[in-house]
């Protein structure tokens, strides 16, 4: 029907809360909103020392999320052509200066819960705070869940209530490292009750 250029490198993600303004992201190191009905989008940079992002999530209108492969996990509102906040969101116990890279993320569209995924060996939730202003703005960790290998897929069920992941022994979109003995399979883990009864919904 019809083709959008923009990107000048591989597209590494997609994801969509309006029919007519999806997201994307790509190896150029730019997120990218796209305004189909006026054949236009916004170009969102990082800066000179953010990496490329593997994922991205939308959360609700003029909001979304990207997963870097150093492992920041950073919070984006349409408004600013710079990410409102960026966090150091995964952890090598072995190397205090080493984060593994975010190979996946998903939002609960409309909601403040989100999820990231990495080699970490943890699966994470997060409470995504999107206030009128900085001070309410926020990315908080709300627990982590053992996952062996990399986690290559989420998606937040219905209501919070639990997650399907794609995991495997190598990142999806190369084979930069390996996770020894991690299995391919699709996962489904059950979220706690405490991780999702306090996400605030809109109607």
């Amino acid at each position: 029907m019809d083709a959008l250029y923009g990107h000048q490198s591989g597209i590494t993600s997609l994801d969509c809360f309006q029919k007519e303004r999806p997201v994307s992201t790509g190896r150029d190191r730019t997120a990218r909103l796209w305004k189909l009905a006026e054949e236009t989008h916004i170009i969102f940079r990082g800066g000179s020392q953010t990496s490329a992002a593997d994922c991205m999530s939308v959360i609700k209108e003029d909001w979304f999320l990207t997963g870097h492969d150093d492992g920041y996990l950073s919070l984006w509102f349409a408004g600013k052509k710079k990410a409102i906040r960026t966090i150091r969101a995964t952890f090598d116990p072995s190397d205090n200066n080493k984060s593994p890279m975010i190979s996946s993320c998903d939002a609960l569209k409309g909601s403040d819960l989100a999820a990231t995924g990495s080699n970490d060996g943890f699966l994470r939730l997060w409470n995504v705070s999107t206030g009128n202003n900085n001070e309410e703005r926020a990315l908080e960790p709300l627990t982590k869940i053992p996952i062996h290998g990399f986690i290559n897929g989420i998606r937040i069920g219905p209501k919070g209530t639990f997650c399907i992941l794609g995991t495997g022994q190598e990142h999806r979109l190369g084979r930069w490292e390996k996770v020894p003995r991690a299995k391919n399979r699709v996962a489904l883990v059950k979220l706690q009750d405490d991780c999702y009864d306090n996400a605030k919904f809109e109607s």
